[in-house]
């Protein structure tokens, strides 16, 4: 009866953990260097530097306002996609399912002190949870932005 107790207040205590620590590694939310027009033309002009293209950046303060809501702090969202790496896991029919990742966004915010953010998906992170050639591929990928997004990040 004791093992089983102990069993489930590990199961319970390992559940808290996940549920308390998983969303923050999940996530990477770090403060640029940079003004947050400096930040936005960094990422895009880093990421072409490390072979990654920039296919749109979305301005979500002009579209929250434009929805009407008021004193929207800055926020731009940015697509980043890498061909190759992206076919290296499509190719795959087991692996098509990543699809809806692709291509990566990174986000640009002020907060309301007029702090600059970069935030985004932890790709090495998430890459362990997929396994296999995903895992290899997307690791790959997550580590040249990480890179050369080093750079403007504190």
């Amino acid at each position: 009866m004791q093992f089983l107790f102990g069993l489930v207040l590990g199961f319970v205590l390992c559940a808290v953990v996940v549920w308390k620590f998983m969303p923050k590694l999940m996530m990477i939310n770090k403060r640029s260097k940079l003004n947050f027009e400096e930040t936005v033309e960094a990422i895009q002009k880093l990421a072409k530097e490390a072979g990654w293209n920039v296919p749109h950046v979305y301005n979500m303060k002009q579209s929250f306002e434009k929805a009407g809501n008021k004193n929207v702090e800055k926020m731009h969202v940015i697509s980043l996609g890498q061909s190759k790496h992206a076919y290296e896991i499509v190719k795959h029919d087991k692996d098509k399912n990543i699809l809806a990742f692709m291509p990566y966004r990174a986000g640009v915010y002020e907060d309301t002190n007029g702090k600059v953010y970069f935030c985004g998906a932890n790709m090495t992170i998430m890459s362990k949870l997929f396994g296999g050639n995903i895992e290899k591929v997307m690791g790959a990928s997550a580590k040249e932005l990480d890179d050369a997004f080093a750079k403007i990040l504190l």
